[in-house]
């Protein structure tokens, strides 16, 4: 029997800077951000269950865009929390009572509608072999840390990624990690919360096109790449 894998899309957040506009609920190219991103997981084979994590307001729209779309993998809608890992630690104890046999879990943004699904192939790989992987790009730019306006020093490029998701872990690995008295504190993604329980995260490559919708200049970027063009 193949191990079972899901997906957990974390759709909770509230669009602080996308001027008054809900991002995962802005039409690109035609098509809602929030539903391009769904489409991914739902057409891919090596997904079997999604779990989708909204905010509170969202819950209703959430299960008529289902219903509308006629998804089959989407097995729960949750409501998320104050904060990220908050929402991801809901969408994982509904795994928990939906799949309880699930081998492999995604955690992927909702706002990350572009994903190839190539990278689910490569990280599906990588998570086999290391348990824990996250999906990065080594950055194009200097990297300097600034005080008070001031430069204190360059930090070697070659050595710096930018983080993406998905972020790809063993189930009873991350479940059990996000039960643990680390959970409570502050972290900005899935394998911060790994680090600080020691285990190893290993990083597989991700794509340049795989942007995170947060602004408006992302929405026009987005637009661009669905129309062809390559960063």
């Amino acid at each position: 029997m193949q191990d079972r894998s899901a997906v957990v899309i974390v759709a909770a957040g509230n669009s602080r800077r996308m001027r008054g506009r809900d991002k995962l609920w802005t039409p690109l190219s035609g098509r809602l951000t929030l539903a391009r991103t769904i489409d991914v997981f739902e057409s891919s084979p090596l997904i079997d269950t999604i779990i989708l994590v909204v905010n509170a307001t969202r819950h209703t729209d959430a299960h008529a865009l289902c219903k509308h779309e006629n998804w089959q993998k989407v097995s729960d809608i949750v409501i998320g929390g104050a904060r990220r890992q908050d929402s991801v630690r809901a969408g994982l104890d509904a795994l928990a009572k939906r799949d309880p046999e699930c081998h492999w879990v995604m955690i992927h943004d909702g706002a990350r509608p572009l994903l190839p699904p190539a990278l689910l192939e490569s990280g599906m790989q990588a998570v086999q072999e290391h348990q824990a992987v996250i999906a990065a790009v080594p950055v194009k730019d200097t990297i300097k840390q600034v005080y008070g306006g001031q430069i204190r020093t360059t930090l070697d490029r070659s050595r710096l990624w930018n983080v993406q998701t998905p972020q790809i872990f063993a189930f009873p690995l991350l479940y059990q990690a996000y039960h643990s008295p680390f959970a409570q504190e502050d972290m900005s993604d899935d394998a911060t919360l790994l680090e600080r329980l020691g285990h190893r995260v290993t990083v597989y490559l991700g794509s340049y096109s795989n942007i995170k919708i947060t602004t408006q200049e992302d929405l026009l970027l987005a637009e661009a790449l669905l129309q062809g063009h390559t960063l």
